[in-house]
């Protein structure tokens, strides 16, 4: 990848990760019976590609995700985002983190974010 690309390309990140954080909670997704909400930004995949993603949580709590998403009604407590590899045509993208854990307060949201990129050379 051009170093020219990378670089565009981790500005574009670090905007999107400032935007999504200056938003903060206050959605009318965020439940008033002791839950709350996960949003899941995913950048970095051509379009049309879906990433692989799974939510794990309390309870034996399991969401497979395949697009930016929000979970709705989740039991307060500590979820882990597990994301794998996605291959495209003959290109493999990464996840960065591929695995990151949220606390999900009630009444509240949790953000995260994964971005796919190449393999590190």
């Amino acid at each position: 990848m051009p170093a020219a690309l990378r670089s565009s390309l981790c500005q574009l990140f670090i905007a999107c990760c400032l935007g999504i954080a200056a938003c903060g909670g206050g959605g009318e997704d965020e439940g008033n019976d002791g839950t709350g909400s996960l949003t899941i930004s995913i950048f970095g995949l051509p379009s049309g590609t879906s990433a692989a993603i799974t939510v794990l949580g309390p309870g034996e709590f399991r969401q497979t995700v395949t697009q930016p998403s929000t979970l709705s009604n989740l039991v307060a407590g500590s979820y882990t985002v597990v994301a794998a590899d996605v291959l495209t045509g003959s290109a493999l993208l990464k996840p960065q983190p591929p695995s990151q854990t949220v606390g999900v307060a009630a009444g509240a949201r949790a953000v995260v974010t994964v971005a796919y990129g190449p393999p590190d050379a």
